[in-house]
């Protein structure tokens, strides 16, 4: 689904962007959004590192896993992803690395995880959500949690995504746009 409907390999190379993507395959047309193993203490930072060793295997230069080891990462997730992102964040132990999480009308639970984020990444980290009619609701829901602790946020798009960043962006579509939004 990433790489042939949506096209993000191709989008991703359409930006030229000094980046890398790397897409877990969790399961194919079920009915969930299970979030895999990531709900266990250190999957995701294990998953991080293991595609910094396979990437390197790619290069045929073991050099270059040292080059991946350190970089920076910036968790994107679209409609189910959010269960393995609310995970990764909650007991991912990826640490200073996470740059970053973009979420793409892929907030439909979870607000605790990612309000607890947040806070915790305050200043250090930005999170960008976007979204449609139907995530609406939990996108306002965690507008509250983080006005209630006061934490300040953006509703309009940021100029750049930078550490400390907190914005949601309603998308401006409705429901029958959700299977298009990566792609429109």
């Amino acid at each position: 689904d990433v790489l042939d409907r949506q096209q993000v390999a191709a989008q991703l190379a359409a930006s030229n962007l000094n980046a890398v993507l790397v897409a877990p395959q969790f399961a194919v047309d079920a009915a969930d959004s299970s979030a895999g193993r990531f709900w266990q203490h250190g999957a995701f930072r294990k998953f991080v590192e293991e595609a910094a060793h396979k990437l390197a295997l790619q290069y045929h230069d073991k050099r270059v896993e040292g080059a991946f080891k350190p970089s920076k990462v910036v968790l994107v997730a679209y409609s189910g992803g959010y269960l393995p992102a609310s995970w990764s964040l909650a007991v991912g132990q990826i640490g200073s690395r996470l740059h970053g999480v973009i979420l793409l009308d892929a907030l439909y639970g979870q607000i605790d995880k990612f309000a607890s984020w947040i806070e915790r990444a305050r200043g250090a980290a930005f999170f960008f959500s976007t979204y449609t009619e139907s995530t609406r609701e939990q996108n306002e829901a965690l507008q509250s949690e983080l006005a209630d602790a006061t934490l300040r946020y953006a509703t309009q798009p940021p100029k750049l995504l930078r550490p400390g960043t907190v914005a949601f962006v309603d998308s401006g579509l409705d429901w029958t746009h959700h299977n298009d939004f990566v792609t429109q």
